[in-house]
């Protein structure tokens, strides 16, 4: 299933796409119609939630915080086994909601002058590292259980770090990673505009302001651009970070690339 297909499916905020296309560095392409991902499920329509039925999508990941899925529970669909089980957890163990108003409170407390920026790299760093439901998704990968769906609550940050990891597992070079993950910026385009002009309304709309508020909504090339410098700054290689963070060994990775490449 193309994205362009899938781009008639969901509305284009829904940020409703799949990993399939993109060429691997040993010239295979990961096969197309296994890896899906999106926003919360709780903001689709009853035609939208239709369509995930009919893609034969078997397990669905909600990567959000305990309190966000309680305020906005994934509708249950017939057939489809719901998991969830928080990205973004602190240095003790505690949920952390990072939907795109929480993005905004958590980045305002501090006062810094790239303030987008610092936030990137303080709460990336959760997500990088023996992080347990990328554990999940890796095992559940491994077990061929496929397609799969991905998600939180913008389909962005720890979203768009599980697709990064998911790439990087199946040799995809950073340059295409880096632009499928700023993808995101055209798909909520719209919900971009929209906090822009609010916030300008409000008269808060300093060059830092605006890069919070698109960085609320979208993404920003550092979110990406620190994920792979983090990685390398403490591993010699991707592989010795598969292994060491998510048990993945150089036969795990070569299983995942002989069953997901063509």
């Amino acid at each position: 299933m193309s994205n362009i297909r899938l781009n008639h499916m969901f509305r284009k905020e829904m940020n409703f796409r799949e990993l399939g296309g993109y060429r691997s560095q040993n010239g295979q392409h990961i096969k197309e119609g296994i890896f899906y991902r999106c926003a919360a499920l709780s903001e689709m329509n009853e035609e939208e939630l239709r369509h995930i039925q009919e893609l034969g999508i078997k397990v669905i990941i909600d990567l959000r915080s305990h309190d966000e899925v309680k305020e906005h529970p994934d509708p249950e669909i017939p057939g489809i086994t719901n998991i969830h089980i928080s990205a973004m957890r602190d240095s003790e163990g505690k949920d952390i909601d990072f939907s795109p108003q929480s993005i905004i409170k958590i980045a305002l407390k501090k006062r810094e002058r790239n303030v987008a920026e610092s936030t990137i790299d303080r709460f990336y760093d959760f997500l990088i590292f023996h992080n347990t439901a990328y554990q999940k998704l890796f095992a559940l990968l491994l077990d061929k259980q496929v397609p799969i769906l991905f998600h939180c609550t913008a389909g962005k940050d720890r979203t768009g770090v599980a697709a990064i990891l998911i790439m990087l597992a199946l040799g995809v070079s950073e340059e295409t990673i880096e632009k499928d993950y700023l993808l995101t910026n055209k798909y909520r385009h719209r919900l971009i505009v929209k906090k822009h002009k609010a916030y300008r309304l409000l008269g808060h709309f300093s060059k830092n302001m605006r890069t919070l508020l698109t960085f609320s909504e979208g993404v920003l090339p550092h979110g990406c651009d620190f994920v792979f410098e983090e990685i390398k700054r403490h591993y010699d290689s991707y592989e010795e970070y598969f292994l060491d963070n998510y048990g993945l060994s150089s036969e795990d990775l070569a299983k995942l690339r002989d069953y997901y490449l063509e």
